[in-house]
């Protein structure tokens, strides 16, 4: 109601001076040969043969932000006033109007940047508030400018920004004094007054400008209607897309006749409301809403909808339509083309139906390897079972050498039974099959864990192992298991890349956001960037001295990461070649 209220009261103000005389003649005018350069608008000298649209609407947003001023002056004498644009960078202030200021300051402040302590317009445009500066001599956001307004008699500035209603910064109007002083109630409603009017002529131009340059084809045909009908309707009918006109009320006042050819009525049967006919009976209720919507408002028109063509066959179609404004702001017309859409339509079920096809096969082949990982791991077990019974000398002691060849095979079978848990819990992770009992775990619990189960091959290299700046009290929230199952392929990776009389240090830590992390960094061989990016992928190995002997089937770091994920953390890796590799999982705080 507030800004109903100022904006009515301010269409008078501004209606009054141009009707009555005097002041209309000013209008537009600055003083002497202002040559402030603006973005887009021509200073004196330049030489245009055809002005473009965007001049055209520049000129026309400068002179009106001009007028604008220049009414506010009057309304407040002694006042100075201007308005300042933000560039398209969002940082950037560009002169708008400012008929009473000296051109030197005016080209001055011309493409200053906003901040923090920028002035007063600066300031203003950064903090999206109004900047009240009493005495700009002794004001700490002039600092850097205060030298440069002193000799022009600059003394306050009051700066309002000029906000869109979705609270986007289009630029800033100020009031300049020369001796120092505070704003009155009247003063701050006359700003608000004009910063409200200088937003409509801002958006009013940048809509003009827009609508204007939307695609080639809209451009031409805006300066074709501007010209005749009749090149309007030539070219309509030449361009290969379906064009069509509506008044304010929706209802279709022209179409071509290719258009009209295509769908096989005339003209005259597809104007008003005649082009609903030939909508699919399916789309008709969705497509009417959608219209009556855009018509409310004002917003574009945009919809996929099917239409009947020549031959009987519905097509579906992309309908988008903007709407022209008069100069007052109101829906002159609607402007919309239509485009066949069918093969694009086509590709895109036929992408969809690929897409579900992959989905199908890729849950095929996890339950495959999931069922494939069950049938080995029963025998795998057995012949374990059976070995370790042998080497425990049932039902008969077995010599020496039989003992050899009986360990060797429960290692083969320890490995391959690894290498199929690996292959399963990834079917598992690919199948969204993973379940997580997610409890309170305090880091020793993991810690004493990783450290004894990798003891042994730590010591046949001669790896030091540090885990001092550990804190073993850590809480933190996950599957214990899981973890234990991360970090435990993080550390015997680490033993594996290691050369011997390496060191391995692991190091807990409490990052921003409530999250925890666990490091472990090694002075092994490294990788290289292209191994780094690859390094989380499933099945890829590197193949080195120090790997050879361990091949395993390249799952252990995408299975780990997975899992991190799954937990509601991550795994993530830095490394240098010949320096080491450092891994950090993170999980969340208890």
């Amino acid at each position: 109601m507030h800004e109903r209220a100022m904006n009515d009261r301010a269409n008078e103000m501004w209606v009054e001076p141009i009707q009555h005389g005097g002041y209309a003649e000013s209008i537009g005018k600055s003083p002497g040969d202002r040559e402030v350069p603006q973005r887009g608008v021509p200073v004196a000298g330049d030489d245009f043969d055809s002005p473009t649209a965007e001049y055209l609407s520049a000129a026309m947003l400068h002179e009106s932000l001009d007028a604008l001023v220049r009414l506010m002056e009057r309304v407040a004498p002694g006042m100075r006033g201007s308005v300042l644009l933000l560039d398209e960078d969002g940082v950037t202030l560009r002169y708008g109007a400012a008929p009473n200021l000296p051109d030197r300051y005016s080209r001055g402040i011309d493409g200053e940047r906003i901040g923090p302590a920028a002035g007063s317009c600066g300031t203003a445009a950064y903090r999206r508030e109004r900047v009240i500066v009493r005495d700009i001599q002794t004001d700490p956001l002039w600092v850097n400018y205060r030298a440069f307004a002193k000799p022009f008699g600059l003394a306050a500035c009051w700066s309002t920004p000029i906000l869109d209603t979705d609270g986007r910064v289009l630029g800033t109007f100020a009031m300049y004094y020369h001796e120092p002083r505070d704003p009155t109630p009247a003063d701050i409603e006359l700003t608000d007054m004009a910063t409200l009017l200088a937003r409509n002529l801002i958006k009013r131009a940048r809509a003009a400008t827009a609508l204007r340059a939307r695609t080639e084809a809209a451009e031409r045909l805006a300066v074709a209607l501007s010209e005749s009908e009749a090149r309007f309707r030539t070219m309509a009918e030449t361009i290969p897309v379906q064009v069509w006109t509506a008044k304010p009320d929706g209802l279709l006042d022209f179409v071509t006749r290719r258009t009209a050819d295509l769908f096989a009525r005339s003209v005259d049967d597809l104007l008003a409301n005649g082009w609903l006919d030939i909508v699919h009976p399916d789309d008709v209720d969705r497509v009417i809403a959608r219209w009556r919507q855009s018509l409310e408002t004002g917003e574009p028109y945009e919809v996929e909808f099917r239409l009947r063509a020549r031959d009987g066959q519905y097509r579906w179609h992309l309908v988008r339509a903007d709407a022209m404004l008069a100069t007052d702001g109101t829906i002159a017309e609607w402007f919309g083309c239509t485009a066949d859409i069918e093969e694009h339509k086509r590709v895109e079920a036929a992408l969809d139906v690929a897409l579900a096809d992959a989905k199908e096969a890729n849950k095929t082949k996890a339950d495959f390897l999931a069922m494939m990982s069950h049938e080995l791991r029963t025998p795998l077990n057995a012949i374990g079972g059976y070995a370790q019974l042998m080497l425990d000398g049932i039902p008969t002691p077995v010599g020496e050498g039989q003992q050899n060849f009986l360990r060797r095979i429960v290692k083969s079978q320890q490995h391959l039974l690894g290498l199929i848990e690996a292959v399963l819990t990834q079917a598992k992770l690919e199948a969204g099959k993973v379940t997580y009992r997610i409890t309170e775990v305090v880091a020793h619990e993991v810690l004493d864990v990783i450290d004894s189960l990798t003891a042994p091959q730590r010591a046949e290299k001669r790896i030091a192992y540090d885990c001092e700046d550990c804190n073993s009290k850590l809480l933190f929230r996950a599957d214990k298991e899981k973890a234990v199952q991360i970090m435990l392929n993080v550390l015997s990776n680490a033993i594996k890349f290691t050369p011997p009389e390496g060191r391995i240090t692991v190091t807990t830590a409490v990052l921003d956001a409530g999250v925890s992390a666990f490091s472990v960094r090694d002075t092994g061989v490294g990788m290289t960037a292209e191994q780094l990016r690859i390094v989380f992928e499933p099945f890829v190995q590197f193949d080195n001295a120090l790997s050879r002997q361990h091949k395993g089937t390249g799952l252990g770091m995408p299975i780990s990461r997975e899992l991190a994920r799954g937990m509601g953390g991550d795994l993530v890796a830095s490394s240098e070649p010949g320096v080491g590799s450092t891994f950090t999982l993170s999980l969340p705080l208890a």
